[in-house]
């Protein structure tokens, strides 16, 4: 034993000076290996768990010569250096730049209120790309948590700097009374400030008025769902009587513009959905209720009036969510939607006219924003007092938060049924880097 260790210690201690290099080398190119692998799982998002799969593991050590790491070491190690790493890149990205930040609140599967806040770049030369910079837990929902949570973030994005105050211009959010009231809050800190609630939901607002002054046709497209939910001999059916046709929209509340896009499908295939759900034999409640409501005579007309007047919506909601368009392209979307709904005649288009007017009343912020775009055409405004740098910054300034929409969505899909144990901050950690790696693609 004696000799065989000293044997191993005289061959650890000649090694040479390359066969050292070489050895902290490989060390570098193990420790370059785990990082980028946690960075690409965490984005990718593939559960770090997926690591403990005996395949998985074999292909990763065969194809990269490399010790996989177990899933603990990544996740105590490398989440946290991947993270801070993200977070550098993003404050480089927004350096010392006039900023808008959008911000929103949610309840996840486990019942927590959830906050988001993201920040953007408001230049003049081009459009800048949103990044998530905050995902908190919230105790309760109001003006003063949702204050605190925007303070606490961007204290931390910016730290060991303050907070640049006069250079956060514009906070985008749904209009909720709350975050109004947050908002004015602000307002105090950040004296260029300009509050915008979100232009989308406004419109959607509009179309869920729509959707309440017509009863029967909510009622049509929930029953009709029904109808062909978990029955395949239904579905069977309407494929061989109707095989170029799709099945009935099913729309989702939260997804703006799906019942608008339901009620066309109805309008224009209104007797061919008729006669496939009239001919089923079953005396069924849901089937019943359908078929009474695709005889009511006043169907078809109300059906007709959606489709010439409102169809237009979902459309625009659909260009709203484009990103990189400049302020005076997305205010001319609603000054064209405006006009199209005040030219509406009759009782119901009145209701929804003076519904869209108490809409744009309240935004003061969109106001603002209208007087700086007419500013930024050549044309002359009153009651603007604004430094012209400033002024020039909005040129391509958003005016809706679907940036926001779009990371509750990732979240949704980071914490699934099966990853109910995430701790908030390694959730937040998670979906940044997520974000991050899939926004700036």
């Amino acid at each position: 034993m004696h000799k065989n260790n000293s044997i191993k210690y005289k061959n650890l201690a000649q090694r040479t000076l390359n066969q050292s290099f070489a050895s902290t080398s490989k060390n570098e190119e193990q420790e370059s290996f785990r990082f980028d692998l946690c960075n690409a799982l965490v984005s990718a998002n593939i559960p770090l768990a997926k690591l403990d799969n005996t395949m998985f593991k074999t292909f990763l050590g065969k194809y990269t010569k490399f010790l996989i790491p177990d899933r603990s070491t990544i996740r105590n190690k490398y989440v946290n250096m991947v993270f801070k790493e993200t977070m550098i890149k993003i404050k480089d990205a927004i350096g010392d730049n006039n900023i808008y930040i959008i911000v929103d609140e949610t309840t996840d599967t486990c019942g927590r209120y959830i906050a988001n806040l993201l920040i953007g770049i408001l230049n003049e030369d081009c459009a800048g790309k949103s990044y998530l910079i905050g995902t908190q837990e919230l105790d309760r929902t109001n003006n003063v948590t949702i204050s605190k949570f925007i303070n606490d973030c961007l204290t931390r994005f910016y730290l060991p700097n303050a907070v640049p105050s006069e250079k956060v211009l514009l906070m985008l959010s749904d209009a909720a009374a709350y975050m109004i009231k947050s908002a004015q809050n602000l307002k105090i800190f950040y004296n260029n400030l300009i509050h915008v609630t979100c232009l989308a939901h406004g419109v959607n607002r509009i179309a869920e008025e729509i959707r309440n002054e017509f009863p029967d046709i909510n009622r049509l497209v929930n029953k009709t769902k029904k109808v062909f939910i978990k029955a395949p001999l239904r579905v069977q059916y309407y494929k061989d009587k109707l095989p170029e046709l799709p099945l009935p929209p099913q729309p989702v509340i939260t997804r703006w513009g799906t019942w608008l896009d339901a009620t066309l499908f109805y309008a224009e295939n209104f007797e061919k959905i008729k006669e496939i759900v009239c001919s089923f034999s079953d005396d069924s409640a849901v089937i019943t209720n359908c078929k009474n409501i695709l005889n009511k005579a006043q169907l078809p007309q109300e059906l007709a009036f959606i489709k010439a007047n409102y169809g237009f919506i979902s459309e625009l909601l659909t260009k709203l969510e484009t990103q990189d368009m400049e302020l005076s392209e997305s205010i001319e979307l609603i000054q064209s939607f405006k006009n199209r709904i005040n030219n509406i005649k009759g009782t119901i288009g009145q209701r929804i006219k003076t519904k869209l007017e108490d809409v744009l009343r309240k935004n003061e912020g969109f106001t603002q924003l209208t007087k700086i775009s007419n500013i930024l055409q050549g044309n002359h405004e009153e009651n603007i007092q604004m430094s012209p740098s400033i002024i020039c910054k909005f040129k391509y300034a958003p005016i809706t938060s679907v940036d926001v929409e779009r990371s509750f969505s990732a979240y949704k899909q980071i914490l699934s049924n099966r990853r109910q144990s995430f701790l908030i901050e390694n959730l937040e950690k998670h979906l940044i880097i997520s974000i991050y790696n899939s926004v700036r693609n």
